[in-house]
């Protein structure tokens, strides 16, 4: 019963539905689409470091527990409420439901202003949903719902638009849900991580020696680059592009 009073309470903590900052004027604006692991991690750690970018950003709730394309209605009637069609230019970071979900909406309803997307990709964690539904059925059923199904199922709708500069991060260790169910984790076949079996088309690309825990409670370690990529359009030559590490189920610190 405690576990599961714990779980409601991230629940519901993590419901933001909008940050910015609205005194700073409205050219550029970031739109930060955060995944699964927002239900675990939150988003306090992003709304404190981004509360100090040059623009406006947001902080997305769009996931429905019932499926991706509603979670692209969510998305939709999200911009439409924030009139995010008042900037010039709208950069996105999308996680990875978020990317699953972005795609769609983009395919759908037109690019609009999107000038920069930067994904958060990571082969690894991207088997987690099967883990839920296989080891942790009650976790999941709480916390996530259909759309974890729903994300197996689909394949990655790839998005192969030019005219918006793309870039990827790609997360090279695991999460300790991940390490814990390891055969699980792997039964889906060999890791692949070139950047090409991510099917998206993309300008520039960067390792990162974190996992996807990290990616919400360290935006510290990756922050200015996403900036630095909306500026040139793609990622510094100082940022650590670590190729794939020998052993990704290395147990990281969560913080």
């Amino acid at each position: 019963m405690k576990l599961i009073l714990w779980i409601w309470c991230i629940v519901l903590s993590s419901q933001t539905l909008v940050w910015g900052q609205d005194s700073i004027p409205k050219k550029h604006a970031l739109l930060l689409l955060p995944g699964f692991g927002s239900r675990i991690n939150g988003t306090g750690a992003l709304k404190r470091y981004f509360k100090k970018a040059e623009m406006p950003v947001y902080v997305a709730s769009y996931i429905s527990r019932k499926s991706i394309k509603k979670s692209t209605e969510n998305l939709e009637q999200y911009y439409q409420t924030h009139e995010l069609s008042q900037y010039d230019e709208l950069h996105v970071m999308a996680y990875i439901i978020g990317s699953w979900t972005l795609n769609p909406w983009i395919i759908q309803y037109g690019k609009r202003n999107i000038k920069t997307i930067i994904y958060d990709r990571s082969p690894l964690q991207e088997r987690a949903p099967t883990i839920l539904i296989k080891d942790l059925k009650l976790v999941n059923a709480i916390l996530f719902g259909e759309i974890t199904k729903d994300f197996i199922k689909t394949p990655y709708p790839s998005l192969v638009d030019t005219s918006i500069n793309t870039g990827i991060f790609i997360e090279t260790y695991a999460t300790n849900v991940v390490r814990k169910h390891r055969e699980t984790a792997l039964a889906l076949g060999p890791l692949r991580w070139d950047v090409e079996s991510l099917q998206q088309r993309y300008d520039d690309v960067a390792y990162i020696p974190l996992n996807h825990d990290q990616m919400y409670t360290k935006p510290q370690e990756f922050g200015q680059e996403v900036f630095y990529f909306i500026s040139h359009g793609h990622f510094s030559e100082g940022f650590k592009r670590n190729a794939p590490v020998q052993n990704p189920f290395i147990k990281l610190k969560k913080r």
